[in-house]
């Protein structure tokens, strides 16, 4: 069963924010730096390159199958195996208290990446909105938070 991850407003925002900057800065550089154009490019080229990985790795659907759940992304699709799950659980905002980012993607396409908070610790996201959070914990430690737009229906298919 599939579930779907459409980003929040903060996300959308972020997000067209980034990429107008992105093509502003091109345009920028075709016309008024003609002669100085390698100062700006490098900036202008990780920019580019950082917009397109957090698009091609970003969380477009969430499905459960009999061995896996599967978070499908637009370049692959990342599996947690259900054998190695012990516990799943609904979070609400007061549940994730404060989530400082260690090493991800803060709104483009959604929040991606390895985070960390007091109440929840060290967990790896694949968010596209900061609420209908759902916790999934494997046998290892390792924490995975997802946003699937329905998480009733989601943890009622889990079946958990």
């Amino acid at each position: 069963m599939q579930f779907k991850a459409s980003l929040d407003a903060l996300s959308k925002g972020i997000t067209l924010a980034i990429t107008l900057l992105t093509f502003v800065l091109i345009i920028f550089i075709l016309i008024v730096l003609k002669n100085d154009r390698i100062l700006i490019l490098l900036p202008v080229g990780i920019l580019s390159l950082t917009l397109a990985g957090t698009f091609l790795f970003s969380p477009q659907a969430y499905e459960i199958t009999n061995d896996h759940i599967e978070i499908s992304r637009k370049i692959n699709i990342f599996r947690i195996p259900r054998a190695e799950i012990i516990s799943i659980e609904k979070l609400s905002e007061e549940d994730m208290g404060r989530a400082w980012r260690m090493m991800g993607n803060g709104g483009m396409f959604g929040y991606t990446g390895w985070f960390r908070s007091a109440k929840q610790g060290k967990m790896r996201w694949f968010v596209t909105q900061r609420k209908n959070y759902i916790s999934i914990v494997l046998a290892d430690q390792r924490k995975y938070i997802l946003s699937p737009d329905d998480p009733t229906g989601f943890m009622q298919a889990i079946q958990w």
